[in-house]
């Protein structure tokens, strides 16, 4: 792995939490269009856990 500076690699890893977030989100509003809040939640705490 080729030297980068910390700061390099600390945007890099905000960028992929930013990301991961929004991902998160638009499947919670993907969901919570058919179900209700609780029963939603549910489903993405199972495919979280798929992800793991």
């Amino acid at each position: 792995m080729p030297q980068m500076a910390p700061s390099l690699w600390m945007i890099i890893y905000l960028l992929m939490c930013f990301m991961l977030f929004l991902l998160m989100n638009n499947l919670f509003f993907f969901f919570s269009k058919n179900m209700s809040f609780k029963k939603s939640l549910k489903k993405n705490i199972k495919k979280s856990f798929m992800w793991l």
